[in-house]
C-alpha cells in the first residue's frame, strides 16, 4: 500500500467511505481475478494487513462519531435524559391540545428510553393517551400493554386499564372492556386515591358502563385476504403460479413462460423476500415486516430502528448482529451492501443446508461454495428445496464487471466481515449454523464470500418495494399520492423473469411480499417479462440501453428497442407543436422541421411564447383573488397549447395546475374537463390500465365528488352521480390492480363509491342497466 497520510479526507467519516473505496481499489487494481472464486478474493483482502488496518480504523471512527448522544435531543443509543426531554415537550403539547405534535414528541421519548429503566413505561403510557385522543384505538391498546409489561407504576395502573377499557368500548368489544373495567376497579381500590380522584374515577367508569349498555358487540374487522396464485401454487416453481413454468436455454438463460393462457390481474407470483432492508424515509417502516405508517416500537439496544409491534421485533432476530452498526450509522453509508449483509445473517438464521448427497464433505469455504454451485439450476426451484440454494445460484455478473467495481465490492465485504468479527458475537454463533466442521478462518472466509456474492447478485437481481404515500397539497381540494421506495429486497423466484422495456406484468407489494399480476392477457407459451429499468413509455431506447448496460451488463434487444417506430415513442411527449400543421416536432437543436408536413420549425418564436406564459404564471402567483389566479393561469395554459404538442408532458402538468385552481375556486366542471383531457394523454403514453391513469382517475373522482356534494340541486345532479360512480368503480379497479386492494387509498375510494351509490339510491329515477363495468377487461372511454 502506498502512503495515504498526505491525502486530506473529509471530516465527516461517513463521507470518507466512497473516497476510501476509490483509493483502496486504485491501489489493488493489479489483482488478476480471471480465475478467482469469491473465496479467493476474500482470502486475499482478509489477509491484507494494510486494508484491514484502514477499514478497522474507519469502523472505529464511525462508532465513536455516531454511536453516542449526538445532541441534547438526539442519541443513537438509549438515554433517559433525552427521553425525559421529549416527554416533557410532549406534555406541553398535550396540555395545549396539540395532540398530533404531542404524539410525535412522545414517540421520540419512547425511542430513546432505556428498556429496563423507569422512563420507557412512562413514555409509552403518555403516548397511549395521545393515541386515544387521535382515535387510533388499536395502537393505544398496544402501547398500554407494552407499558404494563415494562413495569408501569402499580399505583397508577388503574388509569392505564381505564384507558384500555375506553379503547375497547370505542371498538365495541364489550366483554373485553368489562374485564378491563373490573381490573381497573380492583387496582383503584388498592391505590392511594384522594376522595376527589375516587369520585372522578367512578364517574368515568359509570360513563363507560352506560355506553356499553347501549352497544352490541362488534366483530373484529379481519384483514382482507391476499389474492391467491392463479391455478394454485406450482410445486416445481417456488412462490409461482401453476400457470407458469421455469425454463432454460442458451439464448434466454433461465426464463419464465406461461403454461396456460392468463388474463389481466391474474397472480403469477406471490413471494416473500429471501432478505430485505428498509430504506431511510421520513416516516418509519417496520424493520420486521416492512409495514409502513406504524406506531413505532423501538429496538431495545439502539434508537435508530423501529418495529410495528413487539412480536415483529421478536421475530427480527438478525437485527441483534446489526444493532451496533445501526447505532454507528453504518447502513445508510454503505447503501445496498446492507442487504448483502442481511443475506448472510438470514442465511445463518435459516441454517446453511447440507450439500447434495453425491458431494464430498467440504473442508474449506471454497469446497463448500463449489458444492452449492454444482446443482441443477431449475430443480432448486422446487417448493421443498432449501431457499439458500435459490439465493446462492442467482447470477452475479462478476465475470462482466470492471475490475474497479469488483474490488470495491470486495473491500465492502471485507469491512462488513471485520465489523461482525470485532463488534458482534456472530462468529461464535456461526459454527452451529453450518452443517460441516470448518475451521474458524474458513467460516470467516465463507461468510465474507456470501457477502461479496450477495453484492453482485443484488445489483442485478434486487427489487425496490414501492407503496403509496399521500402528499398534502395545503388548502387544495385534492391530495397527491406518490410512489415511495420503502425497502430493497431480493426475490429469487421473481428474479427469473427476463427483461423487456414493455413488461407484461405489474409488481405490487403487501408489506415485504411481492405479488406479481398479469398486466395484459398472455397466451399459453408466451414469455413473462419484467422491466429492470426505465420502460419504453418513459425513456428513449438509447437511454434505456445505456442504463441497462451500466447495471445489468447486457444490451437490450426487446421488441420495443428493435422496432424503429416504437423505440423512441417517448420523444412524442416532449415534442413541440408544428406551427403549420400542429404535428409533433422533436427539436434536437436550433434547427428542426416537422416530420409530417416538412415545414421548418421556428424554435425562437416558440420559446418567446413560453416565456410570456411563464410571466403570466408569475402574475397568477401574485394575484390577490382566486378568480384572477384562474384567469392568468388559464391564459398561460392557452399560450402553452400553441407551442407544445397536445401530448407534451409539461402541457399535462400545466393542465393539472389549472384543474387544481378551478377545483379550489369551485369551478368543478372546468376542472373535470381538464383532468379528462389528461387521462386521454396518459392512456396514450402509458396504457389504459397503467398506474398513471389510476392516479388521474383518483383526481377526477375527487373533483367529481366535490361537484355533486356542492350542487345537489343542479339539474345535471343525477347524471353527475352516475358518471362519478362509474369513474370511482374504475379508479378502485385500476388502483387495486397496480397497488393491491390492501392500500388505504383503495379503501378510501371504495368508501367514496359507496357514498355515491347511496346518493344514487336516494334519487328518484332508476339507474339504467349496465352503466357500470364490472371487470378490468375493457378500455376506458371518457
Amino acid at each position: 500500500m502506498s502512503d495515504m497520510s498526505n491525502f486530506k479526507m473529509p471530516e465527516d467519516c461517513a463521507k470518507q467511505w466512497e473516497i476510501l473505496l476509490l483509493l483502496l481499489s486504485s491501489e489493488e487494481k493489479k489483482i488478476d481475478r480471471t480465475s478467482d472464486f469469491e473465496t479467493d478474493t476474500m482470502n486475499y483482502f482478509l489477509k491484507n494487513e494494510g486494508v484491514r488496518k484502514i477499514l478497522l480504523h474507519w469502523l472505529s471512527e464511525m462508532r465513536s462519531t455516531y454511536a453516542k448522544k449526538v445532541s441534547d435531543t438526539d442519541t443513537a443509543l438509549k438515554c433517559d435524559e433525552v427521553s425525559l426531554l421529549w416527554r416533557q415537550q410532549g406534555n406541553e403539547k398535550f396540555r395545549a391540545n396539540h395532540v398530533l405534535d404531542s404524539y410525535k414528541c412522545y414517540t421520540k421519548s419512547v425511542m430513546y428510553a432505556t428498556h429496563d429503566g423507569t422512563m420507557y413505561p412512562l413514555a409509552l403510557a403518555n403516548r397511549s393517551a395521545a393515541l386515544l385522543r387521535l382515535k387510533r384505538f388499536q395502537e393505544c391498546l398496544s402501547d398500554v400493554s407494552l407499558s404494563l409489561e415494562a413495569g408501569y407504576p402499580r399505583e397508577q395502573r388503574h388509569k392505564l386499564l381505564l384507558r384500555r377499557a375506553d379503547c375497547l368500548v370505542e371498538l365495541r368489544r364489550r366483554r373485553r372492556a368489562a374485564a378491563a373495567l373490573a381490573e381497573a376497579r380492583a387496582l383503584s381500590a388498592a391505590a392511594p386515591l384522594s376522595p376527589a380522584d375516587t369520585v372522578e374515577f367512578d364517574r368515568l367508569v359509570q360513563a363507560m358502563e352506560d355506553k356499553m349498555a347501549a352497544q352490541e358487540d362488534k366483530e373484529e374487522t379481519k384483514e382482507e385476504p391476499l389474492p391467491g396464485l392463479y391455478l394454485g401454487e406450482n410445486p416445481d416453481f417456488h412462490a409461482a403460479s401453476n400457470a407458469v413454468e421455469l425454463r432454460r436455454n442458451d439464448a434466454a438463460g433461465r426464463h419464465v413462460v406461461t403454461k396456460e393462457a392468463t388474463r389481466r390481474g391474474d397472480v403469477l407470483f406471490s413471494e416473500e423476500p429471501y432478505a430485505w432492508v428498509a430504506l431511510p424515509t421520513d416516516s418509519p417502516v417496520c424493520e420486521g415486516c416492512c409495514q409502513q405508517d406504524i406506531n413505532p416500537v423501538p429496538c431495545g439496544g439502539c434508537s435508530r430502528v423501529a418495529f410495528c409491534s413487539a412480536s415483529c421485533r421478536a421475530r427480527a432476530a438478525a437485527h441483534r448482529w446489526e444493532c451496533v452498526g445501526a447505532a454507528a450509522n453504518l447502513y445508510p453509508t454503505i447503501g445496498i451492501a446492507h442487504l448483502a449483509l442481511r443475506v448472510l445473517l438470514i442465511s445463518a438464521e435459516h441454517g446453511f443446508p447440507p450439500l447434495p448427497r453425491d458431494e464430498p464433505e467440504p473442508a474449506t469455504a471454497e469446497q463448500l461454495f463449489r458444492g452449492y454451485e454444482r446443482v441443477d439450476s431449475i430443480q432448486i426451484y422446487k417448493a421443498d428445496t432449501h431457499p439458500f440454494y435459490r439465493m446462492f445460484n442467482l447470477v452475479t455478473n462478476f465475470d462482466k464487471m470492471n475490475n474497479s467495481d469488483y474490488i470495491q465490492y470486495a473491500l465492502t465485504a471485507t469491512m462488513l466481515t471485520l465489523y461482525l468479527e470485532n463488534y458482534t458475537e456472530f462468529f461464535s454463533y456461526l459454527p452451529s449454523r453450518v452443517p460441516y466442521a470448518l475451521s474458524g478462518s474458513q467460516l470467516r472466509l465463507a461468510a465474507a464470500g456470501v457477502v461479496l456474492r450477495g453484492l453482485g447478485q443484488l445489483v442485478c437481481n434486487g427489487h425496490a418495494t414501492l407503496s403509496l404515500a399521500a402528499v398534502d397539497d395545503g388548502d387544495g381540494r385534492t391530495v397527491t399520492e406518490r410512489e415511495v421506495r420503502r425497502a430493497t429486497a431480493i426475490y429469487p423466484s421473481a428474479a427469473m423473469m427476463n427483461h423487456s422495456c414493455e413488461p407484461n406484468i405489474i409488481n405490487t407489494f403487501h408489506k415485504n411480499r411481492l405479488i406479481i399480476r398479469c398486466a395484459s392477457e398472455l397466451p399459453a407459451g408466451g414469455e413473462v417479462f419484467n422491466c429492470y429499468g426505465p420502460a419504453r413509455a418513459r425513456e428513449p431506447a438509447a437511454h434505456r440501453r445505456a442504463s441497462l448496460r451500466a447495471q445489468y451488463m447486457f444490451t437490450c434487444a426487446c421488441t420495443a428497442c428493435r422496432d424503429p417506430q416504437r423505440r423512441d415513442f417517448v420523444l412524442l411527449f416532449s415534442a413541440y407543436a408544428c406551427q403549420s400543421c400542429k404535428g409533433p416536432v422533436v427539436c434536437a437543436g436550433a434547427r428542426a422541421q416537422c416530420a409530417q408536413c416538412r415545414a421548418p420549425f421556428q424554435l425562437a418564436k416558440s420559446l418567446a411564447t413560453i416565456e410570456r406564459a411563464h410571466e403570466l404564471l408569475l402574475q397568477a402567483d401574485r394575484a390577490s383573488s382566486i378568480e384572477e389566479r384562474c384567469e392568468r393561469t388559464h391564459a398561460a395554459f392557452k399560450l402553452k397549447q400553441q407551442v407544445w404538442h397536445r401530448h407534451h408532458s409539461s402541457l399535462r402538468a400545466a393542465a393539472d395546475r389549472l384543474a387544481r385552481l378551478y377545483a379550489d375556486a369551485g369551478e368543478f366542471t372546468k376542472s373535470v374537463e381538464l383532468i379528462k383531457q389528461n387521462i386521454q394523454s396518459h392512456e396514450y403514453q402509458f396504457g389504459s390500465f397503467s398506474v398513471e391513469v389510476a392516479h388521474e382517475l383518483r383526481k377526477l373522482s375527487d373533483v367529481m365528488l366535490e361537484r355533486i356534494l356542492n350542487s345537489p340541486q343542479n339539474p345535471d345532479y343525477r347524471d353527475w352521480c352516475l358518471e362519478t360512480h362509474k369513474i370511482l368503480k374504475k379508479a378502485v379497479q385500476l388502483t387495486s390492480l397496480n397497488y393491491g386492494s390492501w392500500e388505504p387509498l383503495v379503501r378510501r375510494l371504495r368508501g367514496h363509491e359507496a357514498l355515491v351509490a347511496g346518493l344514487l339510491a336516494d334519487s328518484q329515477a332508476p339507474a339504467p342497466a349496465n352503466t357500470v363495468h364490472r371487470d378490468l377487461h375493457y378500455n376506458l372511454k371518457i
